[in-house]
């Protein structure tokens, strides 16, 4: 039988982050962290972004941090460059990183829509990571994300439309950003805490649950969160 959830609030982590966009993906690197620290999380992100050398956009936030020309240069040759990433643009708050990209002859600011895709304004399209998500890593994408692989406690996965985890699922999914409940959360075996489709979010989840551990797909039914056993 399939058993209703009752809602809590989920906490917010703070890691680069990848969020789908029209053009493709935006690269969130926050300027809290060290440049040290900065490459070592670039270099956790090395499956996302062989996945982003087939032809997807990418803009490179670097919001307030500050980088030196020999910074950027080493950003380029040590990540861009060899994983074959397409960086549309790079974009900063910070007037000196500003005027080190433009020495170097980098395109700076948000990237200038085609006009021949204006048929791609639907739905946008589903966000494939082939990698697991550790602690602290935090993806967000406007349509469907499909995991192949585990999301660990403290990571979160946020998605505008339905997400898919083949793996083990013990950290934040939220299905639904655009408010909708006509979204689904599956994991191939659930462990987390609390789930949210839409607005609706689960109370506390514990082993105490019938299901736990095991492959599930949840659902919003009569203004309740329901999940129910998935027979693979």
């Amino acid at each position: 039988m399939p058993e209703p959830i009752e809602e809590r609030g989920a906490k917010e982590l703070k890691d680069i982050l990848l969020k789908g966009a029209g053009y493709g993906i935006r690269m969130i690197v926050p300027d809290g962290i060290s440049e040290e620290e900065m490459f070592l999380k670039l270099d956790t992100l090395s499956a996302e972004a062989l996945s982003l050398g087939g032809g997807l956009g990418v803009v490179l936030d670097l919001q307030g941090r500050p980088l030196s020309r020999p910074s950027i240069l080493r950003l380029m040759s040590e990540f861009i460059w060899p994983k074959g990433i397409k960086v549309l643009s790079w974009t900063a708050y910070d007037a000196a990183t500003l005027e080190n990209l433009k020495a170097l002859g980098i395109s700076t600011g948000e990237p200038v829509p085609e006009k021949r895709r204006k048929k791609d304004k639907s739905t946008p399209g589903a966000l494939l990571l082939i990698r697991s998500l550790r602690s602290g890593q935090r993806v967000e994408h406007d349509g469907d994300v499909i995991i192949i692989g585990h999301v660990n406690d403290g990571a979160e996965v946020l998605a505008g439309g339905s997400i898919c985890i083949w793996g083990r699922l013990k950290g934040t999914a939220h299905g639904g950003l655009d408010g909708s409940g006509e979204h689904t959360v599956v994991a191939g075996l659930f462990e987390a805490n609390h789930i949210r489709i839409g607005t609706k979010v689960s109370a506390s989840l514990n082993s105490d649950m019938e299901w736990w551990g095991k492959p599930v797909i949840i659902t919003v039914e009569e203004n309740s969160l329901v999940v129910r056993k998935l027979r693979l």
